[in-house]
C-alpha cells in the first residue's frame, strides 16, 4: 500500500508522505466541520420542495432526519479520525471514504423522490443536489476517496432517475448529470495537484531553512572561533612583547651607559651600532604591543580641543634630521589658529607614522603637511613627491606587513606595521583616512577630523634634554637581576648613587639606610605585591617619596593607579636620557609637593 502511495506522489516518501496525507485529513475536516447549519438549512429546503411537489410529508420528514442523523454520526466519526493519531493514516482514509459514501447516498435519496414530482419540482431538486456536489470540489478535494464518493452517491441516482423519467428531457438531463460529474472530478484533481504542489514548496521552503539554520550556525561558529582566535593573536602580541621587553629594557640602559664610556674608535662605532639595533628593535616592540591593545577590546581614547600649529610643530621637529640626511624639504602649511577635537598621543602617532612611510619611500621633493577647514571638519593631509602607489594597491597599504615599495624586504625600510597602526588608529578616533595617489606622482594620505573650538595648548615644544643627576640618591627595585645591573650601570653613568634591590624587603632596608629621594618600582614583581601596592608600603616609611612606575603594561588600570598615586608611569625599554629626564621630573615634583606643604602650614598657622 505504502510502495503504490509513494508511486501516486513521486518525492514524498515516508515521514513526509505521512505528513502530507495527515495535512489533507485536517484541511477537510477543517472545511466540513463548518458547514452544520448550511446543511441543515438545505435539508429543510429539500424537504419542502418535495411536499410541496407532492410528495408525503412522513416521507419527506423522516429523509430530513435520517440525513442529519447521518451527517452528525459523519461529523463525529471524522473528528475521532483527525484526532486519532494512533491509527494508521491509510486507515483513517478509507473509513473517511466509506462515511463520504453513506453521506452522499443519504444526500442523493431525495432523487427517488423526482419520480413523483412534476417537472418543475424535479428541476429544483436537482439544481439543489447539483449545488451539493458543486460545493463539495472546495471541501473535500483533499481525500479523493472521499471526494468521488460522496459526489457519485449523489449524481449517478439522479442521472438514472433522469434516465427513467426519460423523454428528451429526461436523457439530456441525465446526460448533463454525468458530464457535470466528471467536470468536478477534473476540478477536484487539479485544486489536489496545487495543493500537493504548495505542500512540496513548504518541504522545499523548510529544507531551505533548516540548512540557512545550519549554514547560520556554522558561520556563527566561525565568527567565534576567528575572534577567539584573533583574542589569542592579541593576548599572544602582549605577553610576548611585554616579556621581550624585560632583556630589551636591560639591553637599552646598558647601551646607553656604554655610550658614555671613554671608548676607542672602532668600539665607539660598534657601541652606536648597538644602540642602533636595539631602538630598532624597541619600535618594532611598540608596534607590536600597540596593534595588540587596538586589536583588544576597550581601548577608550581621551579626547581634547588640539591646536594643530604647535602639534605639527613637534611631529615635523621630530623628523627633520632624517628628512634632511636625504635632502628632503619637510613642512607644515595651513594649521595657524585651527583646533581640532582628538587625542593628542594618539593623533602624533598617526602622523608619525605617515611621515616616516613618507620620508622612506621618498628620495627627491619634500613632504608636506597640510591642513584646511572643511565645514565643521579640518582636513589634515600629509603628501610626498615619492614613487607613488597604484590605486588597485590603496587599500593593500594598510595591511599589517605590507611593504608596496619594498620588494626585497630590507627592513632598514621598516617592517610594514606603521600603516596598520594608522589604520586602527584612525577607526578608534573617527577619523576618515583617505589616499590619493597614482605611480610616479606621488602620494597624499588624507585625515578627515572633527574641528573644535577654543585654543588649548596641548603639545609643548620643548626638545629633549639629559638634566644632571650627579650625587642625587636612587632607589631601583626590580626583580630581575639583569636589569637591576643594567640600572646600576645607567645610573651611574649619570653620577647618581644608586640603591639597586631585588624585593619589598631589600627595597625598606634600603629606604633607611640610602635615603633615596626618588624610587623607580618595576610593576610586575616576584611576590605578593606589585609596584603599585610597592609604592604604597615605601611612602608607609617615608611619605612623599617621589616614585615612577617602570612597566611594559599599557593597562587602564595601571596607569589609573600610577596616577592615582602621583607616579608618573616610564614605558620599558627606556633610555637613559627618558630615564634621567623622569627622574628629574619626579624629583622636582616631590620638591614641589614639600613646598606647597610648608605654604599651607605656614598659612595655616597666621590664620590661627
Amino acid at each position: 500500500m505504502r510502495a503504490r502511495r509513494e508511486a501516486e506522489h513521486p518525492g514524498l516518501l515516508g515521514p513526509d508522505l505521512e505528513r502530507y496525507d495527515e495535512l489533507r485529513l485536517q484541511v477537510l475536516f477543517g472545511f466540513t466541520s463548518a458547514l452544520r447549519w448550511q446543511m441543515v438549512a438545505v435539508g429543510v429546503v429539500v424537504t419542502g420542495v418535495a411536499i410541496d411537489g407532492g410528495c408525503p410529508a412522513p416521507i419527506a420528514g423522516a429523509w430530513l432526519g435520517v440525513m442529519l442523523l447521518v451527517r452528525e454520526a459523519r461529523a463525529a466519526d471524522l473528528r475521532r479520525l483527525a484526532a486519532d493519531r494512533s491509527r494508521p493514516i491509510a486507515q483513517r482514509l478509507r473509513r473517511l471514504a466509506l462515511g463520504s459514501l453513506a453521506l452522499g447516498l443519504t444526500h442523493g435519496a431525495p432523487a427517488l423522490a423526482m419520480l413523483v414530482l412534476d417537472r418543475a419540482h424535479a428541476a429544483i431538486v436537482t439544481m439543489i443536489l447539483m449545488s451539493l456536489t458543486a460545493g463539495t470540489v472546495s471541501t473535500s478535494f483533499t481525500v479523493t476517496r472521499a471526494f468521488v464518493a460522496y459526489v457519485a452517491a449523489i449524481s449517478v441516482p439522479t442521472a438514472l432517475v433522469w434516465f427513467w423519467i426519460g423523454g428528451w428531457l429526461g436523457w439530456s438531463t441525465g446526460l448533463l448529470a454525468l458530464m457535470f460529474l466528471g467536470v468536478q472530478l477534473r476540478f477536484a484533481r487539479q485544486n489536489l495537484q496545487m495543493f500537493e504542489a504548495s505542500y512540496r514548496i513548504r518541504l522545499e521552503n523548510t529544507e531551505l531553512l533548516r540548512d540557512l539554520s545550519a549554514e547560520r550556525s556554522r558561520l556563527a561558529q566561525a565568527r567565534d572561533a576567528a575572534v577567539q582566535a584573533d583574542q589569542a593573536k592579541s593576548r599572544f602580541l602582549a605577553a610576548a612583547s611585554h616579556d621581550l621587553r624585560q632583556p630589551l629594557h636591560g639591553l637599552a640602559l646598558n647601551s646607553g651607559a656604554l655610550a658614555r664610556l671613554p671608548l676607542a674608535g672602532e668600539a665607539r662605532e660598534i657601541a652606536a651600532e648597538m644602540s642602533a639595533a636595539i631602538e630598532a628593535l624597541r619600535q618594532m616592540l611598540d608596534a607590536l604591543l600597540d596593534i595588540s591593545q587596538l586589536d583588544g577590546a576597550g581601548r577608550a581614547p581621551g579626547l581634547e580641543p588640539i591646536r594643530l600649529d604647535r602639534l605639527l610643530d613637534v611631529v615635523c621637529a621630530g623628523f627633520r634630521a632624517a628628512a634632511e640626511a636625504k635632502g628632503l624639504g619637510l613642512r607644515h602649511e595651513g594649521a595657524d589658529g585651527l583646533v581640532v577635537h582628538s587625542s593628542p598621543k594618539d593623533l602624533r602617532r598617526i602622523l608619525a607614522n605617515l611621515l616616516d612611510n613618507a620620508i622612506k619611500f621618498t628620495s627627491t621633493g619634500a613632504v608636506v603637511l597640510t591642513a584646511r577647514p572643511e565645514g565643521a571638519q579640518v582636513l589634515l593631509t600629509v603628501r610626498d613627491s615619492g614613487c607613488g602607489i597604484d590605486p588597485a594597491q590603496h587599500q593593500r597599504v594598510f595591511e599589517d606587513l605590507e611593504q608596496l615599495g619594498n620588494p626585497h624586504r630590507d627592513r632598514a625600510r621598516g617592517h610594514g606595521l606603521g600603516l596598520g597602526i594608522v589604520r586602527r588608529l584612525a577607526r578608534l578616533l573617527g577619523i576618515e583616512c583617505t589616499i590619493e595617489s597614482t605611480l610616479g606622482a606621488g602620494t597624499a594620505v588624507h585625515l578627515r577630523l572633527p574641528g573644535a573650538d577654543g585654543v588649548l595648548p596641548i603639545v609643548s615644544q620643548a626638545g629633549p634634554s639629559v638634566p644632571s643627576l650627579v650625587a642625587r640618591r636612587v632607589l631601583v627595585l626590580d626583580d630581575d637581576q639583569a636589569v637591576r645591573e643594567a640600572y646600576g650601570h645607567a645610573l651611574r653613568g649619570l653620577g647618581c648613587r644608586v640603591a639597586c634591590t631585588g624585593s619589598l624587603d631589600e627595597a625598606l632596608a634600603a629606604l633607611d639606610r640610602e635615603a633615596p629621594e626618588v624610587a623607580l618600582v618595576d610593576y610586575r614583581l616576584a611576590g605578593p605585591c606589585d609596584g603599585l601596592q610597592a609604592i604604597d608600603a615605601l611612602r608607609q616609611r617615608r611619605p612623599g617619596l617621589a616614585a615612577i612606575v617602570v612597566s611594559a603594561d599599557v593597562s587602564p588600570a595601571l596607569h589609573g593607579g600610577a596616577a592615582a598615586r602621583g607616579a608618573p608611569v616610564l614605558r620599558k625599554p627606556t633610555t637613559d636620557a627618558a630615564l634621567a629626564a623622569a627622574i628629574d621630573s619626579a624629583r622636582l615634583g616631590r620638591a614641589a609637593g614639600e613646598r606647597d606643604h610648608v605654604a599651607q602650614l605656614f598659612s595655616g598657622s597666621d590664620h590661627g
